[in-house]
């Protein structure tokens, strides 16, 4: 079977699983991992603070999922996520380290696919320059309650989401920015950021703050509002999945469901992410229309040569820094080979074939030098 059969024959047979789990509580969010669990080793499980999605090839697996999607619109959909352009703030880059690292332990059959979704994915990224992240969630909760950004923030959580909503935080103007965590943080965006800490043990005797936010991991413990926080004035933020904190609180509560809700799509907002989504489409047509190129073209057989001396270059550098995982090498490489070998597969697409064929010849890197 050559390489455009196989591309098309596996696209056939994809299909998406999904679940919003934006802001759930723990027992939903276990039944929702249960069901995921469901479609086996020859599947992929994507998760994010808003998302749980499982990429497979049964016809029939019997999940109670919501949405449900097969062949092409399941690998669209996965560009779209990848891209952010589902994410509350729309391209924030977290989700697509979130895919790439799912996809890093996919079957190969979906991982060739998977990684056609997150290249489209970049594609669009680097033309919209998306602006925001994560922490950009608490812009948003403090402009729906009405809340000035002073006074003592404190941050439940020194994970990725809680990395920038600390650094969000003190860039906003509250200060001190007090990060609650286990342990001390010893990284460095702690230590340059003058942040203070408090242990999440004695959470309860903090001293009070004007605006306390959840950033906890999907295994931590759900906090009691009444009996485990400490006094909190203006407003508590919950941005955690399942939510951090549970039962009344003193002070009003937001989560990241609360944010979708309060903020009413603008027609610009909603006209740029059907455009962006437009745009997806466009990428994941153009990338697959290049994976299907086989040998027996000039740009399939260029590409193909050009693929060979990626690989061995990445199994070098590998020797020589085996400090660096093999995850890393092959991204640093691919990104560097597609930034390198663009415009030259496009030309040879456009090119007469007797010129194609003597660019082939002379370009391919492959050949000794003479």
């Amino acid at each position: 079977m050559g390489r455009a059969s196989e591309l098309q024959s596996t696209l056939r047979e994809l299909r998406a699983c999904c679940w919003d789990t934006t802001s759930c509580d723990r027992t939903t969010a276990a039944a929702i991992a249960a069901d995921a669990a469901r479609h086996g080793s020859d599947a992929v499980v994507v998760r994010s603070c808003q998302r749980t999605e499982v990429y497979h090839r049964s016809a029939s697996c019997g999940c109670s999922a919501p949405m449900q999607l097969e062949g092409l619109a399941a690998l669209r959909h996965l560009t779209e996520v990848a891209a952010g352009l589902h994410s509350v703030v729309l391209g924030e880059p977290e989700i697509l380290g979130q895919v790439r690292a799912a996809l890093h332990h996919a079957p190969p059959w979906l991982r060739a696919l998977g990684n056609l979704a997150v290249a489209a994915a970049r594609d669009v990224r680097s033309q919209a320059h998306f602006a925001g992240h994560s922490g950009h969630l608490v812009d948003r909760a403090l402009r729906i309650a009405g809340v000035e950004p002073n006074g003592t923030a404190a941050v439940l959580g020194v994970g990725a989401m809680g990395r920038l909503v600390a650094l969000r935080v003190k860039e906003l103007g509250f200060w001190p920015v007090v990060v609650v965590s286990r342990r001390r943080p010893e990284a460095e965006w702690f230590a340059e950021g003058s942040f203070a800490w408090h242990p999440l043990a004695a959470l309860r005797d903090l001293p009070d703050v004007t605006v306390l936010i959840g950033c906890l991991g999907s295994a931590a413990e759900p906090l009691d509002s009444a009996r485990d926080l400490p006094p909190v004035r203006r407003l508590i933020i919950d941005l955690g999945t399942p939510r951090n904190f549970v039962g009344e609180a003193s002070a009003p509560i937001l989560t990241i469901r609360d944010l979708v809700r309060a903020e009413q799509p603008s027609s610009h907002g909603t006209a740029r992410r059907r455009d962006l989504c437009r745009q997806a489409a466009e990428a994941l047509e153009r990338r697959l229309a290049m994976a299907a190129e086989d040998a027996g073209t000039f740009v399939g057989a260029f590409r193909e040569r050009v693929e060979r001396a990626r690989r061995a270059e990445a199994a070098r550098i590998r020797e020589l820094h085996p400090e660096l995982s093999a995850e890393t090498v092959d991204l640093i490489t691919k990104s560097l080979v597609n930034r390198l070998f663009h415009a030259p597969s496009e030309r040879l697409r456009k090119a007469d074939p007797y010129l194609a064929a003597e660019l082939l010849r002379l370009l391919d890197p492959t050949r000794d030098e003479e």
